[in-house]
């Protein structure tokens, strides 16, 4: 009986053939395109006809159908394998429990995340540390995400529990009231600090250099205070129950603020070293390693916003970069803004960032190859390659004609807070509405309508609602017929 049989289409054969070599593996190719076309009756009677036993054989991860329904035709067990011909070798070598129902993929990815889940659970039972609110905080756990509602006296309360309950939802373990630069708004700050107390049950900071905004912040409840310096340390309301960040200042560098803050009396301390934004970037993190050298315990906040916000670069990169420095020196906190377009899901991208690079450190191992990644625009694996050899090639140009169609036309938009595609039909007026997660759905159900009267509008419709679907998960602003661009 031989060991393994791989199962694939004709577009992949070759892709297929180059694995099969590399796992000693037989190859049976069904005479179909790509995988979504094989059906269960089809593999079957294909397989039965090799005349060959195998101890397993795997399919395409894409296929639609359960192979459990082949596996028992054949009397032979069936397997899903990876979703791309190119990742075969590395799925079926990772020592993984192959499904029936799901793509390997998606079994890798479920097992690097359970196996963060396990080490996080592990590592907040045994590691030594302390506790804001419920959120146990140290220099060997990962570190915890606060999430900053920017200038949050100035929402209204609907307004600032829609945003902590966002940012809780994204992955944030602690939310931040941030408080208007130049202004005294203490009143509407210690209300804001009951408000989310009393809704989300997470901890609370507020972050201010105003001492009677941040006396009235702590009086009301909050859990830590974004920070003292040598300018108000000496009048901010002392608690057991409340952790100070302290920062450096124009007289005193961070070390200094610690000792000062100590002789106060002040005891639950954070260092904030401060991360600068460009182009005082790495003699930030030179701070923050020195620091660390010389202090192994006192745990440190890093606010990662200084440098996400103020590039005009796409967040994810940075965001993952930073996490892994955060990882390398043992710091507790991140602090992290979404006050721009730009910045949109930072915190849930922080989040699988500290996740890949906590985890890849407690093993040993770099944070790539985990089963889960933090590549959104950008991929791993290759794509199958089309065999097109015999086929007559048409060259096209770029056709702009537009014409437009007797039953109206489509205004599209993004809706982020609803996670939503918007079609509008216009004849008129606007008549008639279109919302859904996916663009296939939007499609199906306007051309079911009787909206559409051309190919030429079938397919631009399409083109835009599958471009909103693809922004939509980017989180990047759309705007209808505007090309994506790249370098």
């Amino acid at each position: 009986m031989k060991r393994l049989l791989l199962v694939t289409g004709r577009l992949a054969e070759g892709e297929v053939r180059k694995a099969a070599k590399q796992l000693s593996a037989d190859v049976l190719v069904l005479p179909v395109d790509i995988a979504l076309f094989i059906g269960p009756k089809m593999a079957a009677s294909a397989i039965k006809k090799t005349k060959k036993r195998y101890l397993k054989v795997v399919f395409p991860g894409l296929v639609h159908f359960n192979v459990g329904a082949v596996e028992k035709e054949i009397k032979m067990p069936c397997f899903k394998g990876s979703s791309h011909a190119s990742d075969i070798v590395r799925v079926l070598t990772s020592n993984i429990e192959l499904s029936k129902t799901k793509p390997a993929d998606f079994i890798i990815e479920k097992r690097g995340l359970d196996e963060y889940k396990q080490l996080l659970d592990d590592t907040e039972r045994t590691a030594k540390g302390f506790a804001i609110g419920d959120v146990k905080i140290g220099t060997s756990l990962p570190p915890r995400i606060i999430a900053e509602i920017v200038d949050a006296p100035s929402l209204s309360n609907k307004q600032a529990l829609e945003h902590a309950q966002y940012y809780i939802n994204s992955g944030a373990d602690i939310i931040d009231i941030g408080a208007i630069a130049g202004d005294e708004n203490s009143r509407r700050l210690g209300e804001i600090v009951r408000l989310l107390k009393q809704k989300t049950k997470v901890p609370v900071s507020i972050d201010s250099l105003n001492l009677k905004e941040i006396n009235t912040a702590i009086s009301a409840g909050a859990d830590l205070v974004l920070s003292l310096d040598s300018k108000n340390m000496k009048a901010i309301k002392k608690s057991k129950k409340v952790y100070y960040v302290v920062i450096p200042d124009g007289k005193n560098s961070v070390e200094e603020n610690l000792e000062r803050a100590k002789k106060f009396g002040f005891r639950n301390l954070i260092a904030d070293p401060i991360l600068h934004p460009p182009f005082r970037v790495a003699e930030s993190l030179h701070d923050y390693a020195g620091f660390r050298r010389r202090d192994k315990r006192t745990s440190l906040l890093m606010g990662a916003s200084n440098v996400v916000e103020l590039m005009d670069v796409d967040s994810v990169g940075i965001n993952g970069l930073l996490a892994a420095i955060a990882v390398e020196l043992g710091i507790s906190l991140i602090l992290i803004t979404e006050n721009s377009y730009k910045t949109r899901n930072s915190v849930r991208e922080m989040k699988r960032a500290i996740e890949m690079s906590f985890l890849a450190k407690s093993k040993g191992t770099l944070p790539k190859d985990l089963g889960f990644n933090l590549l959104l625009a950008k991929s791993k694996s290759g794509s199958d390659l089309l065999n097109l050899s015999g086929a007559q090639v048409i060259q096209v140009g770029d056709d702009k004609a537009f014409v437009s169609d007797p039953k109206g036309h489509f205004k599209i938009h993004v809706d982020f807070k609803k996670g939503a595609i918007v079609a509008a039909h216009y004849t008129t007026g606007c008549d008639s509405v279109f919302e859904g997660k996916s663009a296939e759905a939007v499609a199906k159900k306007i051309i079911k309508s009787g909206l559409v009267s051309s190919l030429e509008h079938a397919a631009y419709l399409g083109r835009e609602l599958q471009r909103a679907e693809l922004y939509l998960k980017l989180k990047k602003t759309y705007s209808q017929d505007e090309e994506f661009r790249g370098l």
